[in-house]
C-alpha cells in the first residue's frame, strides 16, 4: 500500500476508534472507489452501519467478503447488517460462517440470539401495525380494545439490541418499557419515534435506563426537548425539559449522531401538544414559580456550560423527592476536545486550519490566552475542573455514582511530557487525570434531613 494512501486509511480507523462514523466516511469512501473489496469498503461498510445506513453497508460487505470470506469480523457485521434488514435467512447464514471460522468467539452465539428474537420481532411488527394505524384516532377518543389488546402483546416481546438506532425496535421497546399501557397508548407517536432514533435522542436515556423506567423525568438544559420521546421510549412515565433559551416553535435540532445541525420537522410546541407526558418549558431550575418534584433530574453535556453551576445545583434540590436521582453526564473541559469545537478527535486535524491551530493538543488550556474574547471557551464554557464541580454536588448532594471514562488511546497518545509541562505553567497543581478523563457519568441524591 502507498504512502498517499497510508495516511488516509490510518486516519479513518483512528475516526472509527473515536465513533465519529460521518468522518470516517469522508476519508473511505474515496479508497473504496479505488480500491472495490479492499480493507476499506469494510471500514466503510462500519460507518454506514453505525449512521443508520445497513442498505448501503451491505453491497460493500458482499464485496469484502467475496475476496476474504473467512474474515470474522466482516462476518460479524455482516450478521448485523442483515439483521437490521431484515434479512434473517442471511443474516443466520454469515454468522454460522463465522462460527465456524471462530467456535469460541463469544459475540456469534449472542447474534445467534438477536436473530431468533428477531424472528418474533417480525410477528411483533403486526402488532406495531395495528397501533401505527389507529393511534391518532386513539389519541381523540382513546384507545381500542384491540389496540390494548396489540400494546399487551408488544409488552412481551424483546425488541432486540439495537432498539436506540432502529426505528421499528424503538416502537417495541415503547411498549415494552412501558409500566402503563393505556397511558403509553396516550403518548404514542411512530413519527416522533422514527425522528428521536435518526436524531439520536434515544441512546441518553438508554444508557441510565435504570434511572429512567416507571419514574417522572426533569431534563435540566434539555435544549430544543428532543430528549422527551426517547426517555418515554426508555419506560419514563413523564418527562419535562427545562431550558431557558428553548425555542417553542423552531424545528431547527441538533442532530446528535452526526453532529450537525438539522431541520427535525416539528417544534417543541407541536411535540407537547401531541403528548400529554411530555410538557417543556422555557425556563431554568433557578426559577421559583417552578416547584414539582420529580424521581430523576437529568442534565446531559449541561454542567460544562453553566455560568452559575453552584446556583443550578442548589436550585435542584426543591424539585427532589427523598430519593430522587440526579444524574448527569460532564464533557470535562480539561480533555483534548474540551473546547467542543473542530477538531473534536486526532483524525480532524487539519494543519493548515488556523482556528484548529489555536484549539487542539491542550491549546484552549494552556494558551486560551491568545484566543479572542468572543470565543466559544469564553461565552459558553464554564471551565470548571473535576474536583470542583464534585464538591459543588457534594454541597447540596450524596454521590453514589461518579464513573470517570477516559479520552480514546489516539487522544491520549497525544499528552508529550512538553504538553503537559504547558499546561503546569498555566495552572501548577493540574493533575494528569484532568487532561485525560472525557467525561463524568454522575449520581446524586438529596442529602439526609438531619
Amino acid at each position: 500500500m502507498s504512502t498517499m494512501e497510508l495516511a488516509p486509511l490510518e486516519a479513518a480507523k483512528e475516526a472509527i476508534a473515536l465513533k465519529d462514523w460521518e468522518g470516517a466516511r469522508a476519508l473511505l469512501a474515496p479508497l473504496v472507489s479505488d480500491r472495490p473489496g479492499g480493507l476499506p469498503s469494510f471500514l466503510l461498510a462500519r460507518a454506514e452501519f453505525e449512521l443508520g445506513r445497513p442498505h448501503i453497508a451491505a453491497p460493500l460487505l458482499i464485496a469484502f467478503r467475496a475476496a476474504r470470506p473467512q474474515h470474522v469480523g466482516a462476518c460479524v457485521l455482516a450478521g448485523r447488517v442483515f439483521l437490521a434488514l431484515g434479512r434473517l435467512d442471511d443474516a443466520e447464514a454469515t454468522v454460522r460462517e463465522g462460527l465456524a471460522v471462530e467456535p469460541d468467539n463469544k459475540v456469534f452465539p449472542q447474534l445467534l440470539d438477536s436473530i431468533a428474537a428477531a424472528h418474533g420481532v417480525a410477528e411483533a411488527f403486526k402488532h406495531v401495525a395495528v397501533i401505527d394505524n389507529g393511534y391518532l384516532r386513539a389519541r381523540r377518543s382513546g384507545p381500542t380494545a384491540r389496540m390494548v389488546k396489540a400494546a399487551q402483546a408488544l409488552a412481551a416481546f424483546a425488541p432486540g439490541p439495537d432498539w436506540p438506532r432502529d426505528a421499528e425496535q424503538a416502537k417495541i421497546a415503547y411498549f415494552r418499557n412501558a409500566t402503563d399501557i393505556k397511558r403509553a397508548l396516550r403518548n404514542y407517536d411512530p413519527h416522533l419515534i422514527d425522528v428521536s432514533v435518526r436524531f439520536d435522542y434515544v441512546a441518553w436515556p438508554k444508557r441510565i435506563q435504570e434511572y429512567v423506567r416507571g419514574k417522572s423525568v426533569l431534563d435540566v438544559g434539555c435544549g430544543f426537548g428532543g430528549f422527551g420521546v426517547g426517555f418515554l421510549i426508555a419506560g419514563a412515565s413523564s418527562y419535562a425539559g427545562l431550558d431557558p433559551a428553548m425555542d417553542l416553535d423552531s424545528t431547527r435540532a441538533k442532530n446528535k449522531r452526526v453532529r450537525q445541525w438539522d431541520d427535525m420537522g416539528v417544534t417543541p410546541r407541536q411535540i407537547q401538544e401531541a403528548l400529554p407526558a411530555i410538557r417543556l418549558f422555557q425556563s431554568s431550575s433557578e426559577d421559583k414559580s417552578f416547584d414539582e418534584t420529580f424521581d430523576t433530574i437529568a442534565l446531559h453535556n449541561v454542567t460544562e456550560h453553566l455560568m452559575q453551576l453552584e446556583e443550578v445545583f442548589a436550585g435542584l434540590v426543591r424539585l427532589c423527592k427523598p430519593d430522587t436521582n440526579v444524574v448527569f453526564h460532564h464533557h470535562n473541559y480539561y480533555c483534548w476536545n474540551g473546547h467542543h469545537m473542530a477538531p473534536n478527535q486526532p483524525a480532524q486535524l487539519k494543519p493548515d486550519d488556523a482556528k484548529q491551530q489555536t484549539l487542539y493538543d491542550w491549546r484552549h488550556v494552556w494558551a486560551k490566552d491568545q484566543l479572542p474574547e468572543s470565543s466559544y471557551v469564553f461565552s459558553n464554557l464554564n471551565q470548571v475542573r473535576l474536583d470542583e464541580l464534585r464538591t459543588i454536588v457534594e454541597k447540596y448532594f450524596d454521590i453514589v455514582r461518579w464513573d470517570e471514562i477516559p479520552s480514546s488511546k489516539p487522544t491520549l497518545d497525544r499528552l508529550t511530557p512538553e504538553i503537559m509541562d504547558n499546561v503546569r505553567g498555566v495552572i501548577p497543581d493540574i493533575e494528569e487525570r484532568e487532561l485525560t478523563v472525557n467525561a463524568v457519568l454522575g449520581v446524586a441524591r438529596p442529602k439526609a434531613s438531619s
